[in-house]
């Protein structure tokens, strides 16, 4: 029996799939068995894994006809042999004690599971997760600890493989937010007893430039929003199930909602503007269903979380008419419209000459406004509805967090009104450091 099983599943992963392939290769921890499922991959994956499954017994490949990311991890599943089991996306690299570490904590302690850190990187700087630190540092962790509804990323943990499949608990076929539904669905059923952290293993999970290659996490539509509401919805059946009749069962279920609306609004609304009408009501209905069963306390929570927004608008073009930001650009490129239309500060509204390259996805915003060139910084002027300015007049690489970060600095708000433009440049050499959006 192998002491580790990790499963990556794979759809079209050539790009990335050999780093993480290396990553579980190099591990310290020997005895191991890597089952890589290919999702109906139409590109190279297949081949690049049956490489590496020629040159190392450990490596297996299994594959299926394209079912989705959940089908795949189940059927690693149903496969895995390991005493203990990891699940790994096709993008995402270990440390290389990692597996060893988790190894050696879940021996230690006899727990069911094991949680390590969590550090992004890629189209970000790299950045360690203070929610996973929070729990690898614990020897033991309270099941109910509510530290774990912020940490559903699934591949900083390692499960004892008999306690799951003994908790019957699977991926659910939803395409958003499975992980958490999987991990929190485990963590609150009655096979599990402990949970231990360890400082030893690190995921390190890679974020895509949502402008080039948006990851699923990255992209908006109805369906995402409705598997994440459903994803929300298991959670708390789960906790309703594992605390009844306990005390701590309403501060609980208050935190489900909190974090339930708080991706809604950061990852769905924030991103109005690739949105539909169709999606807006979809946000709309999921956040009133979340505040309808919230306290005073948690309601208040959400209202400073986005303290930049006077008022949520789920309706695009009264959304264009409260614009708090508008976006002067007399010279603009295609990939600087794009940018801004990427900002999770959804109110604001953008001014361009007539005769500019806007990509086509834009062109009917009803907060983009195309002016004749002749005047065109005179005419924007005139019409902007903004109580702050920003003009760009060379090509920038906006962080999609830019315009929020601004609206919550705390600088007095005249100065920032004066230099709003500057300090929006002056912002995009730390905007790194803003864990916010």
């Amino acid at each position: 029996m192998p002491r580790v099983t990790v499963i990556v599943p794979a759809y079209n992963a050539e790009k990335y799939i050999t780093e993480t392939l290396v990553c579980l290769r190099d591990q310290t921890l020997r005895d191991l068995q890597v089952l890589v499922v290919d999702d109906g991959s139409t590109d190279s994956t297949a081949q690049i894994v049956t490489a590496f499954c020629g040159a190392d017994a450990r490596f297996r490949l299994l594959r299926q006809e394209n079912a989705g990311v959940s089908a795949a991890r189940n059927h690693g599943l149903r496969e895995a042999a390991g005493e203990y089991v990891l699940f790994l996306d096709s993008d995402d690299v270990l440390n290389d004690d990692a597996l060893r570490a988790f190894a050696d904590a879940l021996d230690e302690t006899g727990a069911d599971l094991a949680i390590g850190r969590l550090q992004s990187f890629g189209a970000v700087a790299e950045k360690y997760n203070g929610y996973a630190d929070a729990l690898a540092k614990c020897r033991v962790i309270d099941k109910y600890n509510k530290t774990l509804l912020w940490n559903f990323l699934v591949g900083n943990k390692c499960y004892r493989l008999e306690t799951l499949r003994r908790s019957g608990v699977t991926f659910p076929h939803i395409g958003y937010s499975e992980e958490g539904a999987f991990f929190m669905e485990y963590v609150l059923s009655d096979a599990v007893q402990t949970i231990t952290g360890t400082m030893g293993a690190t995921m390190r999970y890679r974020r895509h430039d949502a402008a080039k290659e948006a990851s699923v996490s990255q992209r908006v539509s109805e369906k995402l929003i409705s598997d994440f509401l459903t994803a929300i919805d298991r959670i708390r059946a789960a906790a309703e199930r594992a605390l009844d009749g306990d005390p701590r069962k309403d501060a609980y279920i208050q935190e489900i909602l909190y974090k339930g609306d708080y991706v809604l609004l950061s990852q769905f609304y924030r991103l109005l503007w690739q949105t539909d009408d169709a999606m807006l009501r979809v946000i709309r209905q999921g956040h009133a269903a979340f505040e309808r069963d919230m306290t005073e306390e948690t309601a208040g929570r959400v209202t400073r979380l986005n303290a930049d927004l006077p008022a949520l608008y789920f309706d695009r073009s009264e959304a264009a008419a409260h614009a708090r930001v508008s976006v002067l650009l007399p010279k603009p490129d295609a990939n600087t419209i794009e940018r801004m239309y990427m900002q999770s500060m959804p109110l604001f509204e953008v001014f361009v000459p007539a005769d500019a390259d806007v990509p086509q996805r834009w062109k009917s915003c009803e907060n983009l406004h195309c002016l004749p060139r002749e005047g065109f910084m005179r005419t924007a002027r005139a019409q902007k509805r903004g109580a702050y300015t920003l003009t760009l007049r060379r090509p920038c690489k906006a962080d999609p967090r830019t315009l929020r970060f601004l609206m919550r600095l705390p600088v007095p708000e005249p100065l920032k009104k004066h230099l709003f433009s500057v300090l929006f440049r002056c912002v995009q050499l730390g905007i790194s450091a803003f864990d916010g959006a």
